[in-house]
């Protein structure tokens, strides 16, 4: 027995030697293996790359750019982010813009039609992506929805504005529609274009109220009283930022009001929106940075929009000018606000 005992003792001894003096021959060739360059970019592929993006709005933040941020893909990069308000002075976002370029950030986000054509205007090589830009094509933003044809691509808040005026109508079957647009946004004059081209077909006379400062409100809107059924509001920066101002004339002379962004409705008293989700939006133009930053060139991203509208009813303000929202209307509102 002894003697087997001593037989198999070294046997065992034998074996953990020999697994011992595998395993160092393994690691060994690993490590020459990794350090050949046939290898080297496997092992760096593992390495999280460093990301800089620079974020540009132009009044403030919105839901967009918290979408937009939870959006991004992490996964494989770290993300350095640098936040920027133009408080809509264009001379600010040209001075951003500079700002970012010497920084040689990978990435610009940009909310808006504005503040996107001042960052274009700097740069044709870095990567813009662009969220809650109107008319992105007619704007000269990009050269058409399948292809940009440059360094931009990004999320549309595109609504058709006959779907808008039509939901306006089933609250109120306006002869006469006035319209509050920002005189000195290429954006707000396209939507006032597209406005007065379906005045003729869908049977109403278009009246038109120029607001590009604060002091133009007091000036101009007065002139809403008892001239119009119904007013329209097209997405724009300054309107949007004058919000309480507008809609407390607007509301004071009772006249039902249509918005095309979400937050007239819910913080500034419009009656209806017929609008895009502003945090999905920013989750769209994240889809886009993704792909960017993993390699694919911007001109060959389709820029879109949703394709999925969102309609808003503010039960205060009908309570207040005193119409009726049919019940028809509600049962179809996604957000009402009460």
């Amino acid at each position: 027995m002894g003697k087997r005992f001593r037989y198999v003792l070294k046997g065992g001894r034998a074996f953990a030697n020999s697994v011992l003096a595998l395993f160092l021959l393994c690691s060994l060739l690993g490590q020459c293996l990794m350090e050949h360059p046939a290898y080297a970019g496997e092992a760096e592929s593992y390495k999280k790359k460093n990301v800089t993006i620079g974020m540009v709005v132009w009044r403030g933040a919105t839901e967009s750019e918290r979408g937009f941020l939870d959006g991004l893909d992490r996964s494989r990069r770290n993300i350095e982010i640098l936040r920027y308000d133009a408080r809509q002075s264009g001379e600010a976002a040209l001075e951003i813009a500079d700002r970012l370029l010497e920084r040689k950030v990978d990435l610009i986000y940009t909310f808006g039609t504005t503040v996107t054509q001042i960052v274009m205007t700097k740069t044709a090589t870095v990567p813009v992506v662009f969220s809650s830009v109107n008319r992105p094509v007619m704007s000269g933003i990009i050269e058409s929805w399948e292809r940009s044809a440059n360094n931009a691509v990004g999320a549309s808040n595109q609504v058709p504005i006959p779907h808008q005026l039509k939901a306006l109508r089933k609250v109120s079957d306006f002869k006469r529609l006035g319209i509050i647009f920002n005189p000195l946004e290429k954006n707000s004059l396209i939507q006032l274009q597209i406005v007065a081209g379906l005045a003729s077909e869908m049977g109403f006379t278009l009246s038109q109220y120029p607001v590009s400062t604060r002091f133009d409100v007091g000036i101009v809107l007065p002139t809403l009283r008892n001239a119009v059924d119904a007013v329209y509001i097209p997405a724009d920066s300054l309107t949007q930022s004058l919000g309480k101002e507008i809609m407390a004339l607007v509301n004071g002379y009772k006249i039902p009001s249509l918005a095309a962004v979400q937050t007239m409705v819910s913080e500034h008293g419009a009656l209806l929106g017929l609008v895009n989700n502003l945090y999905q939006l920013g989750r769209l133009a994240a889809e886009k940075a993704n792909l960017i930053l993993s390699g694919t060139n911007p001109t060959d991203i389709p820029s879109s929009n949703l394709g999925r509208l969102q309609l808003w009813v503010n039960m205060h303000t009908a309570q207040e000018i005193g119409v009726q929202v049919p019940v028809s209307v509600l049962v179809m509102a996604n957000r009402i606000v009460r």
